[in-house]
């Protein structure tokens, strides 16, 4: 019987806590669900990410997140996961299983039934970066500010959360940046796990529920929530810290290149962030403009 997990997503590095509900088919593979937290928390899909869960990790410099499924990850009601997005900022997630249900007639999934607030900006310094861009926003003033100003972000607004629109996001994967068939809509690689086991877990069925949209953030503690940074081997670690430093290596290379040729044409910073799209964001490339070489 197919089934569909329902997730609390939360991120308890910021307060008030950002969170969202989303109910996801239980056989939708790891990076499928990586898309569809991208796409329901509001980021930007441009940095790499990793699920950790029962001492293994899942994602980059992990087991392939394509291979394995939601149900494999997290079987049973109460189960816990985290999930890490840009090892550079460092945008921890927790993620628990609230409830396995019977998918709803009439129902498209995945959606969002609940959340609030808005993730934060991408590549503002982490937790605190984000403590700064707020502080900056509230006061209107100082260099912070400034730089804001420049890249459109000082109208941010950190309680704006729109579940109908994430959810339109979500019925449209193509109005948002994802090819067809969008990731949560893609098959699970055929392969064994020596940990998880055959990928055709079900979990177990129950009648579904609607959930109102203004449930307050606090209703549930996630519980059995594993960091897979912290809880990493130790040659899974060095695994993470390699790769952060050739993700170092090429932006400084990347900056370098910026710089000579804003020096050499006079091209505007916008244009070049446009023309690197993806491998760095905006604030990167302004950051990398301000440095000598």
């Amino acid at each position: 019987m197919e089934t569909v997990h329902q997730l609390k997503v939360t991120m308890p590095d910021i307060e008030p806590v950002v969170w969202r509900r989303i109910h996801v088919y239980s056989h939708t593979p790891l990076s499928g669900l990586h898309a569809l937290i991208q796409a329901t928390m509001g980021w930007d899909d441009a940095h790499l990410y990793q699920f950790g869960a029962k001492w293994e990790q899942y994602g980059h410099n992990g087991h392939p997140a394509s291979a394995y499924t939601v149900a494999q990850l997290m079987p049973a009601v109460g189960d816990g996961a985290g999930y890490v997005y840009d090892f550079g900022d460092e945008w921890v997630h927790h993620i628990v299983v609230e409830k396995i249900h019977r998918p709803a007639p009439n129902t498209h999934y995945p959606r969002c039934s609940a959340g609030a607030r808005a993730c934060p900006p991408e590549d503002c310094g982490g937790p605190l970066g984000y403590e700064r861009t707020l502080r900056a926003i509230r006061s209107r003033s100082g260099p912070r500010y400034r730089e804001l100003r420049e890249w459109g972000l000082h109208r941010y607004n950190p309680a704006m959360f729109d579940r109908d629109e994430v959810n339109r996001g979500l019925a449209d994967p193509k109005s948002i940046g994802y090819p067809l068939p969008a990731p949560w809509q893609q098959e699970v690689l055929d392969l064994s796990s020596p940990y998880l086991g055959a990928p055709a877990t079900t979990g177990q069925a129950v009648d579904h529920q609607q959930v109102e949209p203004g449930e307050a953030a606090e209703d549930r503690e996630p519980s059995k929530v594993v960091n897979p940074l912290t809880t990493a081997t130790d040659a899974a670690a060095q695994g993470v810290l390699d790769a952060l430093a050739k993700v170092d290596k090429a932006r400084a290379v990347l900056g370098a290149a910026l710089r000579a040729e804003k020096k050499a044409t006079g091209t505007s910073a916008n244009d070049l962030a446009e023309r690197v799209h993806g491998a760095m964001s905006r604030p990167l490339v302004l950051k990398a403009l301000r440095q000598t070489d």
